[in-house]
């Protein structure tokens, strides 16, 4: 089969693997799509991954075969979705709402990754974090259930009570649906991006009421957050871009005793002062990966089309062209990427 692998420069090329062997009581999945994810970039331009590495979470397949001694409610032939870690469910981290801390969870993962055609997913996965997908709803738009679930663990870890106002900074593909969720919720949501494009479509698709640019219209957003808010800052700020600046940035906006929710990891030297959350009582809110609960609310937004996914879905590229899809993020021009394993670009 073909696989997108890592080279030993860094870049994705695809090339020949075996077929993985099929997991006692797991299946064999022919791979339709795969998003991009950025934590696949991360691990490409940073050079975290070992080369040889098949990345890929963001899966959408096709059950190929199954074991004999499988799970009964599934089919061969049955679409599917899938995370690709899967607690335990009795460990301590499990019984304490912390399944992605859960030592199995960290050591599961699919063989290989999900940019290839085919893969294998066992009985666990089966059984816990695989969903069938509804004949309404294309294939990327299913491989969203994943990071949706991610988005959702970070709404729900935070104090729900106090999130009337939201600043989501960072209107790339996590924050445009962590932006349409929080407007689910009744929340007044505000977009704060660098790039005029994002702030564009995150106003005319209607995922904020308002976008600002971070520098040039800052003090414009202070204004309206002093008329629209009681405090004139919000109670939750959605970080899904993290550095220095950003930081600083979503302590201006957020009001004392408000949620920072921070999504991703920064670059190395980021640092946050303790005592800027402590005399505030900032709670300080991560996001790392989603629990069992999460997916399963998560494919139930996306199966449901709770939420709106296609303007999100920037590009489509066949395996081939799967560097091509990480220059585009790395050029600013891509919200979402996903990857088709058929070599068909549409």
């Amino acid at each position: 089969m073909q696989a997108a692998t890592v080279q030993s420069d860094y870049q994705l090329a695809v090339s020949e693997l075996p077929l993985p062997t099929m997991p006692e009581g797991g299946a064999l999945i022919r791979v339709l799509g795969c998003g991009l994810c950025g934590s696949d970039l991360d691990k490409v331009v940073n050079t975290k991954a070992p080369p040889g590495s098949v990345l890929g979470h963001e899966i959408v397949g096709v059950i190929e075969a199954l074991a004999p001694n499988g799970p009964t409610q599934w089919s061969v032939g049955d679409r599917l979705v899938s995370a690709h870690h899967v607690p335990c469910g009795t460990c301590h981290y499990c019984l304490s709402d912390s399944e992605s801390m859960c030592r199995q969870f960290k050591s599961t993962n699919f063989a290989p990754g999900g940019f290839a055609q085919y893969l294998s997913l066992t009985r666990p996965h089966l059984e816990k974090t695989a969903f069938k997908v509804p004949s309404g709803i294309t294939d990327a738009e299913a491989s969203c259930v994943e990071p949706l679930a991610c988005v959702l663990r970070g709404l729900r870890r935070a104090t729900q009570s106090h999130q009337k106002s939201v600043a989501i900074v960072g209107l790339g593909f996590i924050g445009l649906m962590a932006a349409q969720v929080y407007q689910n919720q009744g929340s007044t949501v505000y977009g704060v991006d660098l790039a005029e494009s994002r702030r564009q479509l995150a106003q005319s698709e209607g995922f904020v009421q308002k976008a600002f640019h971070p520098v040039q219209q800052l003090s414009e957003f202070k204004e309206v957050l002093t008329t629209e808010t009681p405090t004139g800052q919000v109670d939750t700020v959605f970080l899904s871009v993290v550095n220095n600046k950003t930081l600083d940035l979503a302590l201006e906006l957020v009001r004392d005793g408000g949620n920072l929710i921070i999504f991703t990891s920064g670059p190395a030297g980021t640092s946050l002062d303790p005592s800027r959350l402590y005399f505030r009582e900032i709670n300080l809110i991560t996001t790392y990966s989603p629990a069992l609960l999460d997916l399963k609310n998560a494919a139930d937004l996306v199966f449901n089309q709770k939420i709106r996914l296609q303007p999100l879905l920037s590009h489509e590229l066949p395996l081939r062209d799967i560097q091509q899809g990480v220059a585009l993020y790395q050029q600013g021009q891509a919200i979402k990427v996903f990857i088709r394993m058929d070599g068909a670009s549409s």
